[in-house]
């Protein structure tokens, strides 16, 4: 009489089975992880501190008992600050290997002028001139820019 093409069918019965397994072994994962996180919450130990300990131990920059409130300057600003100190002279920052003339603009901008400021960077603000101003992480002590401001102002 007639003739059915299953094809299509156990093509879809195929794929079905195939979502099922894949679910099951999701569903299987969840029992196994919430077992581990029900063990370990069987397991957990209370530990008694008092609130200024427990606000020291979530926040250790913030020292106890010392609560200043922040700022409404944002973070950067003030590194960027406090790498702009007054500089005693305009140097020629080109001299430094991987400083160009557009690079020497960008550090004139954030304050940085001279060979003295650069030779007395801190990692913390190399890092605050290589996300903000060089764009460049790790060129600054790749380049070795501290040694050579140090040579400039010898010579």
């Amino acid at each position: 009489m007639y003739q059915i093409d299953t094809s299509l069918t156990m093509y879809a019965l195929k794929q079905a089975e195939a979502v099922i397994s894949q679910s099951n072994a999701i569903f299987d994962q969840m029992i196994d992880d919430s077992l581990a996180l029900n063990q370990a919450m069987i397991n957990f130990d209370f530990v008694e501190m008092t609130s200024a300990e427990a606000i020291e131990l979530m926040f250790p920059s913030v020292a106890a008992g010392s609560a200043k409130k922040k700022s409404a300057q944002p973070k950067r600003a003030s590194k960027t600050k406090a790498i702009a100190q007054t500089p005693t002279s305009h140097d020629d920052l080109k001299l430094i290997s991987g400083v160009g003339p557009g690079l020497e603009k960008k550090l004139r901008d954030a304050g940085i002028t001279s060979y003295s400021q650069i030779a007395a960077l801190t990692p913390a603000e190399i890092a605050e001139l290589e996300a903000n101003v060089v764009k460049f992480t790790g060129r600054i002590t790749r380049d070795d820019w501290i040694g050579q401001a140090q040579q400039l102002m010898t010579s």
